[in-house]
């Protein structure tokens, strides 16, 4: 175990706190997954790398996690495509949890050990219905359908412990439904009745099929019925997909469900969410096409897990820039001759690997991580001695074990990089070196302090549409859209 402790943010106590697991060891882990009815937007790839991220440290730190990322395979938007399409729930699911699969696949996400589905839990789910039902704190209410069963929340003393909130300033918040056939407005869906021509299970109240808070509460309990370490997700399932596990799940088994909340921020445009439903969405697939899963993995990991997340063309291709920067230091430190140097090293040089480990111990900062990576590097391109790129040589394995970056072959990996930005762009390899070459000639005249004639290359450039991004770790350029 490290001499370091690990601290990680909880959302239920709102503050950072020192981990240590239930048992030993041991570190129980679930993460809500994905609803399999149509493709990934790559906000919904942020949870399974921060979840991801999260295992690696605990590996790291000398634990041993257990993790669960569930499939809800059946919900009221695989039932619609179903319909649309004349095919079964179950083919749709299918058919995108194996999409889900392969594109996890591309990520490098390390495989969870449990991947439940809704659909292989149902006797759990009866079985909790029943249970709180006995308890008081589940009701049936008739429809034309069948009958639906209800959480009675006003029953649950701690409801909205999680998200801070009270039932009725939910209610005059219009942040529930008002539906006349529950006892109170703020109560919510265990089971529906099945409508005709929908799958269904049969029940001791009927046929009918789970409601998608409840399904979580039971993986959990089939999985790990001792409770969990840790529970994950983005921070828009905290209410009330979140608080409603807590009521379900506390309310029949009086005990804590988890020991830590963690929650990851949101990927935006502007001001917005990404979601299928604002149609403000980019694609998995289309995003490996146009810049590559690590290119993504980058973008995520460079930005604390906690924080919201542009997503910006900008964005993405400055964390390409950045990927495209690494690999250039790994092939160029894989050629020094020495394994470790003999000399007195710059402070950004002086433990490196120990610093990076540091930031991940405290509440998965790989942001800082990367910035003491990358820090390093600028002073081995500075001075361009060997001992300095045989000190940056040593956080290439930790790259790969921690964080899952850097494990091509530099000259493939800058090669994939170079040819998706041609696609993207639709360029000739011609045209990107020469904007390549202008580029370097104007560092090296920033450089020379020659600033009007490196302006001026920036201009030329500027006038044929090549937008020119300048940072701390180099010059990344794109092209205006439409050009």
């Amino acid at each position: 175990m490290t001499a370091i402790p690990l601290k990680l943010y909880d959302s239920l106590r709102q503050k950072k706190l020192e981990f240590q697991p239930r048992a030993g060891n041991r570190v129980t882990i679930y993460c809500c997954g994905p609803t399999v009815y149509g493709l990934i937007h790559i906000g919904n790839c942020r949870p399974p790398i921060v979840l991801d991220l999260l295992a690696r440290t605990l590996r790291g730190a000398g634990f041993d996690p257990h993790v669960a990322r569930n499939y809800t395979d059946i919900d009221d938007k695989i039932i619609a495509v179903a319909q649309k399409n004349n095919e079964s729930a179950d083919q749709v699911a299918a058919r995108f949890t194996e999409t889900y699969e392969r594109e996890m696949k591309a990520l490098k996400i390390v495989e969870p050990q449990h991947k439940p589905k809704a659909t292989q839990t149902i006797s759990e789910m009866i079985q909790m219905i029943e249970g709180l039902q006995k308890k008081g704190l589940a009701y049936p209410v008739k429809t034309s359908f069948g009958t639906d069963m209800y959480f009675r929340v006003s029953e649950f003393k701690d409801y909205g412990k999680l998200s801070k909130r009270k039932i009725d300033d939910m209610i005059a918040g219009n942040r529930i439904d008002v539906d006349e056939k529950k006892e109170h407005p703020a109560d919510f869906a265990l089971w529906k009745a099945s409508k005709p021509g929908e799958p269904s299970w049969e029940t001791p109240w009927g046929a009918g099929r789970p409601g998608w808070h409840l399904e979580c509460s039971a993986m959990i309990e089939q999985i790990f019925p001792e409770g969990l370490d840790i529970h994950m997700g983005g921070i828009d399932l905290l209410f009330p997909h979140h608080e409603n596990e807590i009521a379900q799940s506390e309310g029949l088994k009086q005990k804590p469900l988890a020991s830590f909340w963690i929650h990851n921020g949101l990927l935006e445009f502007g001001q917005a969410k990404m979601s299928k439903s604002l149609g403000n969405l980019v694609l998995a697939h289309e995003f490996f096409t146009n810049y590559g899963a690590d290119v993504l993995r980058i973008l995520m990991l460079q930005a604390h897990y906690r924080s919201p997340l542009d997503a910006s063309d900008e964005n993405f291709e400055r964390a390409e820039s950045m990927l495209q920067r690494l690999y250039v230091c790994k092939e160029v430190a894989e050629k020094v001759a020495i394994d470790s140097p003999s000399e007195e090293l710059p402070p950004e040089l002086q433990r490196l690997t120990e610093r990076c480990e540091e930031a991940l111990l405290d509440d998965l900062n790989s942001a800082k991580a990367l910035g003491y990576v990358l820090s390093a590097a600028r002073v081995c391109f500075r001075t361009q001695k060997p001992s300095h790129w045989a000190a940056w040589k040593q956080i290439i394995s930790w790259m790969n074990d921690r964080l899952g970056l850097l494990e091509e072959i530099p000259s493939t990996a800058l090669a994939q990089i170079f040819a998706r930005r041609l696609h993207r762009f639709g360029m000739t390899e011609k045209d990107a070196k020469e904007i390549d070459l202008q580029l370097k000639e104007r560092e090296r005249l920033r450089a020379e302090k020659n600033f009007a004639a490196g302006d001026q290359i920036r201009k030329n450039l500027e006038s044929r549409g090549v937008i020119v991004m300048d940072g701390p770790d180099g010059t990344a350029w794109s092209m205006k859209r439409g050009v």
